[in-house]
């Protein structure tokens, strides 16, 4: 039987030519902004972890004695003080943050769904997947709260377990007694989601935009299928860790040579700008400093658009070899019927399939 993770590469790469060639500045610079929000695969929401600790970095060891005279000096005072105006900085923090994860995820979807029409209508499908983003937005903070509550009750345990539930019964003996555990547990929840989240972004997704399946439903449907081709999935597996490897040497590669091409005429700007300030007796004035951070700005933005225009080839190729193999494996589940069959079409000369022997 052929392994489809090794027969799909080819046609995979042949599928991002078909989409992406001939070279549409709209369609790539609509596609570089999809990929901004996907980069993280989801990552919009992995802000809510830190959160918590909003506005509480720094607080002095001495209680709060650091404040001005006049100032609260305990805890109950600040937030007597500032209590109000904090509540409202982290909802408007928790606000942008699920606003971009919501985002995030419902850009999956019209990227997937431009892969699949080949025609990029980033509005249109923003409107159509509405649903399917809410849904895999709560799937994905299910998901990350069951990995957190896993990382807990570990800990919890081992507290109680190995220093009897008592901090002065911490000691560093007792902390690298458990540390080959700790490692072992947190590789598995740390697989575990990688897995998760993984076949979710490349098979669920898909199953999800082409079916009325919801989250839930498409992963008992793939889970079926893996049970009945754990020899294919696990092909994908293998190849898909090496070919993501590779893309990211790329991805890597291409993108310090951006950022040094991207940095050259900015550099080059600045050092006249410097000059000039010296020159005329302006150096250190607020007119210079507010245009070097002017400049600082628009070099991280058109970096942020070189990278993202780097990975929408990268990503396409990516979803396109996962795509290929999920429908190889098994028909059914096809979200590429029209493009598996136009680029295998185009393998023959003369745009058909050999005849079979004797015939």
């Amino acid at each position: 039987m052929p392994l489809h993770a090794i027969d799909d590469i080819g046609d995979a790469i042949d599928a991002t030519k078909s989409f992406l060639l001939p070279f549409a500045a709209k369609t790539w610079l609509k596609l570089a902004v999809v990929v901004f929000f996907i980069g993280g695969g989801g990552g919009g929401f992995n802000g809510l972890q830190n959160v918590g600790n909003f506005g509480g970095q720094d607080q002095p060891a001495d209680g709060g004695q650091s404040f001005p005279d006049g100032a609260p000096t305990t805890v109950d005072g600040v937030l007597a003080e500032f209590g109000t105006e904090l509540f409202v900085i982290i909802g408007l923090a928790l606000s942008l943050v699920l606003v971009f994860a919501l985002l995030s995820n419902l850009m999956e979807f019209v990227f997937v769904q431009s892969l699949v029409s080949r025609e990029v209508h980033v509005r249109r499908y923003l409107r159509e997947n509405v649903g399917n983003g809410l849904r895999l937005l709560v799937f994905r903070l299910a998901l990350t709260a069951l990995s957190l509550l896993l990382v807990v009750g570990f800990l919890y345990t081992v507290f109680v377990t190995a220093f009897g539930g008592n901090v002065d019964n911490i000691t560093v003996e007792g902390v690298f007694a458990i540390l080959p555990l700790a490692i072992v547990f947190f590789l598995v929840v740390g697989l575990f989601q990688g897995l998760a989240t993984g076949f979710t972004n490349m098979f669920v997704i898909p199953m999800m935009l082409t079916s009325d399946r919801g989250v839930l439903a498409s992963w008992k449907r793939l889970l079926g299928s893996m049970r009945r081709n754990v020899k294919q999935y696990l092909a994908y597996l293998a190849f898909s860790v090496v070919l993501a490897i590779g893309v990211g040497i790329i991805a890597s590669i291409l993108g310090f040579v951006a950022t040094v091409l991207v940095a050259i005429p900015f550099v080059l700007v600045a050092a006249v700008c410097w000059f000039f300030s010296h020159w005329v007796g302006l150096a250190g004035g607020t007119l210079v400093l507010a245009l070097f951070a002017v400049m600082v700005v628009l070099f991280v933005l058109m970096l942020l658009l070189v990278t993202s225009l780097i990975q929408v080839p990268l990503q396409a190729f990516l979803r396109y070899y996962a795509m290929l193999v999920l429908g190889d494996i098994d028909e059914p589940l096809d979200p590429l019927p029209e493009v598996r069959s136009d680029i295998r079409a185009d393998e023959f000369d003369d745009g058909e399939p050999p005849a079979a022997d004797g015939v």
